[in-house]
Parts: structure tokens; C-alpha cells; sequence
């Protein structure tokens, strides 16, 4: 292939991938949506990270837990530990947290053992953030060590009879589950990530790539998969094949006879899983393998195409089950408040609540629900 026909294959690529996602459709169809404006102000969208374990008391990495608005991730690390006098490979974090949003996060500094706590917190006490815990432990806090997120976010300005509405949706949500979308955030500005991510699989292109645009890609195809499966009339009912998770657990197997499943699927002890694809991912069989091979040929793809790039891929659920979902009125229109296992969107579950491509067509969905 020349330099051009490559250029014009990624670019066939992600145009059709692009058509492809839009609109995503909802799990509440047909019920009306409230409108409304999400972030209208900062602390109308509140994320508190939970790590699956607490700081055990010693070691010599420093857990500082904190609460802050108007800084991103990085940069509230950044000036922490230029604070504490550390390098940027002492610091670590689950995951990156939202600028336009008040966030409690923790992160961890490797300060050592024998620095005291009360230097610590003095270090930083000028900073413009609210230190809630300071402790020690023996792991540095890494990428995905994150179990969950709880968020508490208004939505402004919906429509006059708000309430009854977000009521119906939640109890249809609680019944249906909400499809594990990623949400256009992570597509970028006019989605140009994904022209950006299918753009590595070039053969021209030498290396590992960018991994975050790779995880586009991935991410791309996961939303397709799933969208494909809602408009079979298949995203609550199990497929021969189905690669489905125990929700207790975390357990894997392929389901092999979808009438004994289906029970422990209605149930919400085990969710279907989609393709994260990769060169190591596990891929359904039958009626549902042949589903994922089929959109992955779409795009002239292998998962042998993602080992170049190093990506290994990984097996994603299909629904979040909201165990504790809470709509309630407030002065400026309604707050939501739910938990999310890490990797999850709350745009995801806000947009079956506003239904922004119901009010304003096919742009609304990026602008209108974007963090």
C-alpha cells in the first residue's frame, strides 16, 4: 500500500466507525427524557473515587487523600510533589479525574518511611485543596486501582415534570440495567480520536503507537458491538457463546446452553461481556463469536493487528447494574446519585435521563453531555 491509500484506508475506517456510533440507542426507549443541563456549575457534578483497599498504617508511600475543584489529576499531583520535593515517578494515581467537577481522590506519594506525616501535611497546607486523610502504605497506588466511583451530579433547567419522568427511567434502568457505553469524552472534540487511533494501524506506522488512541479504537468498536446487540433485540437475553462475568466474583466462562443461564442473568448474578479486542483477548463462540468477528472484518481488522501496538485487549460488561441509584429534586432541578465500577461513564447513565439526541439531534449528544 502507498503512503495515500493508506491515509485513505484509516480515514474509510474511522468514517465508518463514526457513522456507525451515532445516535447510540437508549435502554429507557420509549419513555420520555427530562432535558436539562449537566455542569451548569462545578459542584453540580461530584465524583468520589473508591479505592478496593485502605492504607494499611506503614510503608514508605504516603496516601493523601483530598478533595478538589477546577485542577485535573495531573496537575493537582504535579504541584504536590514539587511540594515534597519528589520526582514524577513517585507519584501515582488510580485514574484521571475530571477538572470541571469537585473530585475526592486519593493519591500516593513515595515519600519514605522514615518522612514524617506532619511534614506532609504542612508541605501542602497552603495549596488550594482540602486534605481529608493523610496514612502510609507499602504500594504505590497504580493505573486501575480503583473499585469504584460514587457520584452525586444535578441536572439544571429540565422540563417542568422532571421528576415523574427521571422516576420512570429509574425504575426501568433498575430492571434493564444501563449499556456500558464509553462516553464521547473519550472520543475527543468531532471524535477526531478515532481518526487519530485508526490511524496507528498503518503498516507504515513503526512502534507501540499512542496507547491511549488505540484504547479509542477499542473503545469505538465496543460501543458498535453493543449498539448492534440493543438493536437485535439482544441486549437482555444471552447468546450461544456469550463470554458472561460473575458479578460476585469476577469469574469467567462461556455460556454453552442460554436457557440454564438465564436465570443468573435475569437475576443480575452474571453480565454478558463485549469485546475489548486484542491480540490476548478471549473471544466469544458461536452465535456470539461470530457477531465479534463479523464487526471486527468490517474494518479489515484482525486481532493480530492490535499485537504491533501492544495491546492485548480485554473483555468489557455489557450493562451496569445500578444497586443504588437516587433521584431526588432539588433548588436548581434534579440530583442523581450512583455507584459505578471503575471504567464506567455517569454520562452514560445521565444521557438515558436527558436523552440529548432526542432533543437536539445528532450533535447534542457530545456537547450536552460531555464532562
Amino acid at each position: 500500500m502507498t503512503p495515500d491509500s493508506n491515509h485513505e484506508s484509516a480515514t474509510h475506517r474511522a468514517e465508518a466507525a463514526i457513522a456507525m456510533l451515532s445516535p447510540l440507542p437508549y435502554a429507557a426507549d420509549p419513555l420520555p427524557g427530562i432535558g436539562g443541563t449537566i455542569k451548569a456549575a462545578p459542584d453540580h457534578f461530584v465524583v468520589e473515587e473508591i479505592l478496593p483497599y485502605a492504607a494499611g498504617g506503614e510503608g514508605e508511600h504516603v496516601y493523601i487523600t483530598f478533595r478538589r475543584a477546577g485542577w485535573n489529576t495531573a496537575d493537582a499531583a504535579r504541584i504536590m510533589q514539587k511540594r515534597l520535593g519528589l520526582a514524577h515517578s513517585d507519584v501515582g494515581w488510580g485514574g484521571r479525574k475530571d477538572k470541571r467537577a469537585v473530585v475526592v481522590q486519593t493519591l500516593s506519594f513515595r515519600c519514605g518511611v522514615k518522612h514524617p506525616l506532619t511534614r506532609v501535611e504542612n508541605a501542602l497546607a497552603d495549596l488550594p485543596f482540602e486534605i481529608l486523610a493523610i496514612d502510609r502504605h507499602r504500594n504505590k497506588i497504580k493505573t486501575g486501582h480503583v473499585a469504584a466511583n460514587r457520584f452525586t451530579v444535578v441536572v439544571s433547567r429540565p422540563e417542568p415534570d422532571a421528576l415523574p419522568r427521571a422516576m420512570a427511567i429509574a425504575d426501568r434502568l433498575k430492571q434493564t440495567g444501563v449499556p456500558n457505553f464509553y462516553g464521547p469524552q473519550r472520543f475527543g472534540h468531532g471524535m477526531l480520536n478515532i481518526h487519530r487511533g485508526f490511524s496507528l494501524f498503518s503498516p507504515t506506522k513503526k512502534g507501540r503507537g499512542e496507547r491511549f488512541m488505540v484504547s479509542v479504537v477499542q473503545s469505538a468498536l465496543f460501543n458498535i458491538w453493543l449498539k448492534q446487540r440493543m438493536e437485535a433485540g439482544d441486549y437482555q437475553r444471552l447468546l450461544a457463546g456469550d463470554i458472561v462475568k460473575k458479578t460476585d466474583t469476577g469469574g469467567m466462562f462461556i455460556v454453552e446452553e442460554p436457557t440454564i443461564e438465564e436465570q443468573r442473568f435475569a437475576a443480575g448474578e452474571i453480565v454478558a461481556t463485549g469485546p475489548i479486542y486484542g491480540f490476548k483477548m478471549k473471544p466469544a463462540m458461536d452465535a456470539a463469536g461470530e457477531r465479534e468477528a463479523s464487526l471486527l472484518e468490517k474494518f479489515s481488522l484482525t486481532l493480530e493487528d492490535f499485537r504491533r501496538l501492544r495491546s492485548p485487549g480485554s473483555r468489557r460488561e455489557a450493562i451496569l447494574i445500578l444497586m443504588d441509584l437516587e433521584v431526588s429534586e432539588v433548588d436548581d432541578g434534579l440530583c442523581f446519585s450512583f455507584t459505578l465500577p471503575s471504567g464506567a461513564y455517569a454520562t452514560t447513565v445521565l444521557r438515558e435521563f436527558t436523552k440529548p439526541y432526542r432533543r437536539s439531534g445528532p450533535s447534542a449528544e457530545t456537547s450536552t453531555t460531555r464532562p
